[in-house]
């Protein structure tokens, strides 16, 4: 939608934009879409819009507003700017200037967002922006849905992932859209209304994501507004580290985690190391007792375990080895209330999870048990192991990995998680990976760039992604996470 924006992907370079592709595909297919666009009575690219400011939020299934948002486009770059109401007014934002694809998370770091998730908002910006109509597309045929019989066109886009559009043939509406069918990044976008852009134009203007049941809502349009290059750039940091003397510190494997002592304003703690967590996230009792200052909540936020409830906090510094992370929000949970990651049975203080690696640059050397925290300027040349671009779209590292020498995934890398390995049920199901019994087993191969891994174990679950690679299976590596300029080195070591 005009909330998401565009990134194309080539070889792994980002390009600037997504070029327009002549009209192809069959008759049927060029004459739906020719209905659509009267009905909308525009499209992309012909002049109607220069630019546009969107101000907007989302209301979960009890009306309630949870999100406000004001998106800024200019051709297609754009900014967009997301307030978390039930946090305190945290904003968290999301950018393409042109040459790169930004993701900026409520403290303010900044990481460039690589991976195939580029071909996904590529496409999702195409059907926001009433691109579609220009694509080359091919009739699918016909299927009910709520009692309405809608025709199906697909429209491929180059570098991009295909939509399939669900449209009302008596009207020209798009009822439905899905973004990436069959592939893994495939969403569902249920229309919920068009709106009036302007005198004769329409566009999506209330809609769906999947199954939730959360209602994304433009409330104002202001086409043709000036946004001027400033507006699109990534905002300010609101955190900042100070870093220490490079010392390796130690860090302990324990019960299947990876451990860490840092001090929270002051307080010593002792917290999981976890690549899987979207933030720092302390516990509720801990976070009293270390002073951190309640801004925003009781909130809600889903994890591959459930939804649970959190508040928003204030931290005036977090200290980890010589280096301290200062004015920084985190995350706190009663994790006495349930038994998330063992917190609970283990009396740990907490996760240190993304806000720790996104404006550093962290070394993780697993084998020999330390942790070192860098200035992001330092250089890599030295760098050891296979260099990834990492997907950080969901603030959680995800890297390509190929299943049975053939299956493409994309696996989140989760040190929190104390398993081995899971894919998805609808992975498996696509692509018909047995694994000698209906939970767990072994796929043939995993090959995680050029090295590849023989009878790995594996266990199916639903945890939003393809692919999850837990902590037994990352200690066989050595990290450097270098999250500021989107890059994983990831080296085999002994174990």
């Amino acid at each position: 939608m005009a909330l998401v924006l565009v990134l194309t992907l080539l070889a792994g370079t980002v390009l600037a934009a997504v070029s327009a592709q002549p009209p192809g595909g069959d008759a049927q297919a060029a004459a739906l879409l020719a209905k659509h666009r009267a009905y909308v009575g525009w499209e992309f690219g012909d002049g109607t819009l220069r630019s546009l400011r969107i101000t907007g939020d989302v209301t979960n299934e009890k009306g309630e507003r949870t999100i406000s948002f004001v998106s800024l486009t200019r051709g297609l770059l754009a900014h967009n700017t997301y307030t978390m109401i039930a946090h305190g007014g945290v904003t968290e934002h999301t950018g393409f200037t042109g040459s790169i694809f930004w993701s900026s998370d409520y403290n303010g770091f900044t990481t460039p967002v690589y991976g195939g998730y580029g071909g996904y908002l590529a496409s999702s910006a195409v059907l926001g922006l009433e691109g579609t109509t220009e694509l080359p597309a091919t009739y699918r045929g016909e299927t009910t849905i709520a009692g309405k019989t809608l025709a199906i066109v697909r429209v491929t886009l180059k570098n991009a992932d295909a939509i399939d559009l669900y449209e009302d043939p008596a009207t020209g509406a798009y009822v439905q859209a899905v973004v990436d069918p069959g592939g893994p990044y495939e969403k569902v976008l249920h229309v919920v209304a068009y709106g009036e852009l302007m005198p004769g134009k329409k566009m999506i203007t209330a809609y769906r994501m999947g199954n939730d049941p959360a209602i994304h809502t433009y409330r104002s349009f202001e086409p043709n507004a000036p946004v001027s290059d400033a507006d699109l750039h990534p905002p300010a940091p609101t955190a900042s580290w100070t870093f220490g003397d490079a010392k390796p510190v130690p860090i302990s494997l324990h019960k299947n985690r990876i451990l860490i002592e840092a001090t929270v304003n002051g307080v010593k703690g002792r917290f999981i190391l976890d690549t899987g967590a979207t933030a720092i996230v302390l516990d509720d009792q801990f976070a009293q007792r270390a002073g951190a200052t309640v801004v925003g909540g009781p909130g809600e936020a889903s994890t591959f375990y459930g939804t649970v409830r959190n508040h928003t906090r204030r931290v005036a510094t977090i200290g980890v080895g010589g280096s301290t992370l200062h004015n920084v929000f985190v995350d706190s949970e009663d994790f006495r209330a349930h038994d998330y990651r063992g917190l609970d049975r283990e009396g740990y203080d907490g996760l240190m999870g993304y806000d720790l690696f996104a404006g550093a640059v962290v070394k993780l050397n697993v084998y020999n048990s330390t942790l070192t925290v860098l200035d992001p300027a330092t250089s890599l040349s030295d760098a050891s192991g296979v260099a990834f671009r990492v997907d950080l779209s969901r603030h959680i590292p995800a890297i390509p990995m190929t299943v049975n020498s053939s299956v493409q995934v994309e696996a989140i890398l989760d040190t929190g998680n104390p398993g081995v390995a899971f894919l998805s049920y609808d992975l498996a199901r696509k692509h018909d990976l047995r694994l000698g019994s209906p939970v767990c087993g072994n796929i043939r191969t995993l090959q995680v760039g050029p090295i590849t891994y023989s009878g790995q174990s594996v266990c199916l679950d639903n945890f939003g992604a393809d692919m999850l690679v837990g902590f037994d299976f990352l200690k066989h590596f050595d990290y450097v996470f270098d999250y500021p300029h989107g890059r994983l080195f990831l080296a085999p070591n002994k174990n």
